[in-house]
């Protein structure tokens, strides 16, 4: 069989046992994940003709594939939250973003410089390594059906993290663009890295977010009382809500993955209860769930094709490290003035996951410039989120099996 008939067949048959997966997961400590990249693992090194996961002849197809996967998997976790915004309540998660994030792409560009890579590697690598992914931390996250006082501090918290800090990591990978495009022989670009892509581009998509997700709030949960004929609700609308907004604020050269979020955060804030915000989460979530198999049989499949060849010891080690200290540590930092237990604080600090945004980044990057050691760079982030996978998932198991 050729190629397209045998990838059809894989993909089709996993996802037909999703919802069993899926149901056997909240009792085992393995899940979906880790099944798909074992599958794919499996199905590459076996005789068949099938396609070759080459992530540098594919980026664009990656780049389009995991931007439609976070930007959907961002609306679902917009979708969950019930606190209304305020500085209280999204003050963790702010800190999260502005200190956590911050200090490891900090920590990260310094030491990847310091084991080999150039500066412009260096800083993509720790902006593909920060972000906590909206994608693969489903599982710690809040429920849809949860109200604000059954949310949990760790669920919630890591739930607003990752969808604020995938836009956010934004900034840095253009940053990571613009050092390799122009070198610190001059520092002119800085100003305009710092107006246009920080400032402009954030707080353009945050005026976005609100905005459209008010108007949208209003067409279909007050103008049908107004006018007495109520639309047909379908969940399918929240992945045309998600793709219309995110088409407007890139359109506006701003970031869509903030607007995406600061919609849905928006949107989720009328009739909490109506029974609408869990329709539109159900769909988001299935189809989120099949992109992200997709995608995991691809990562199984690079990792039996390439096997890592070009991953080094200094890179494992600074997997690990960032992993298991460098995160953690970061992550501790914006709670040590809360009420929340230890147990808990160290919870949040300690499950930042990664997976797909990573792999946007990465992809997005090297659209946009030609990186040095881009093969070395595709190695160590399909690396650390293989590591994620499975310490990560396997911790956040047990946290959400021990949550009160």
């Amino acid at each position: 069989m050729n190629t397209d008939i045998w990838f059809f067949l894989i993909i089709g048959f996993l996802g037909l046992l999703l919802p069993w997966l899926k149901k056997f997961e909240q009792f085992q400590i393995i899940n979906v994940p880790m099944v798909a990249v074992v599958v794919g693992i499996f199905c590459y090194v076996l005789p068949i003709d099938l396609p070759v996961p080459d992530p540098i002849k594919y980026n664009d197809q990656i780049l389009k594939l995991t931007e439609i996967t976070v930007i959907i998997s961002i609306m679902g976790a917009g979708l969950k939250l019930n606190h209304k915004f305020s500085l209280k309540n999204y003050r963790i998660p702010l800190l999260l973003v502005g200190v956590t994030m911050i200090g490891c792409i900090i920590s990260v560009s310094l030491l990847g410089f310091w084991i080999g890579l150039v500066p412009a590697s260096a800083i993509l690598l720790a902006a593909v390594f920060a972000p906590t992914d909206p994608v693969l931390a489903g599982d710690v996250q809040v429920d849809i059906e949860e109200t604000s006082e059954e949310e949990h501090p760790v669920q919630y918290n890591l739930t607003v993290e990752a969808g604020i800090n995938d836009g956010m990591a934004f900034p840095f990978t253009w940053l990571a663009i613009l050092v390799a495009i122009n070198g610190f022989t001059t520092t002119e670009w800085i100003t305009d890295w710092l107006l246009f892509d920080v400032l402009y581009r954030i707080a353009l998509g945050i005026i976005i977010g609100f905005i459209t997700g008010r108007i949208i709030a209003w067409l279909f949960f007050e103008l049908p009382d107004r006018v007495k004929l109520a639309p047909k609700r379908l969940g399918f609308l929240a992945i045309a809500i998600t793709f219309f907004i995110y088409g407007a604020t890139e359109a506006a050269h701003a970031y869509g993955f903030i607007a995406v979020f600061v919609s849905a955060v928006t949107i989720r804030q009328f009739e909490k209860q109506h029974e609408f915000h869990k329709e539109m989460h159900d769909v988001v979530a299935q189809v989120e769930l099949f992109l992200i198999t997709v995608i995991l049989v691809f990562l199984g499949g690079y990792i039996a094709t390439y096997q890592f060849r070009e991953l080094t010891m200094p890179l494992v080690l600074l997997s690990l490290g960032f992993i298991l200290i460098i995160r953690p540590v970061f992550g501790l930092l914006p709670t040590i003035k809360s009420k929340i237990i230890w147990k808990e604080r160290w919870s949040i600090a300690f499950l930042g996951i990664k997976g797909i945004g990573s792999f946007f980044y990465l992809a997005f990057a090297l659209s946009k410039v030609d990186f040095p050691q881009k093969e070395t760079l595709w190695d160590v982030v399909a690396f650390i989120v293989l590591l994620s996978i499975i310490i990560h998932r396997s911790i956040g198991y047990f946290v959400k099996k021990n949550l009160p």
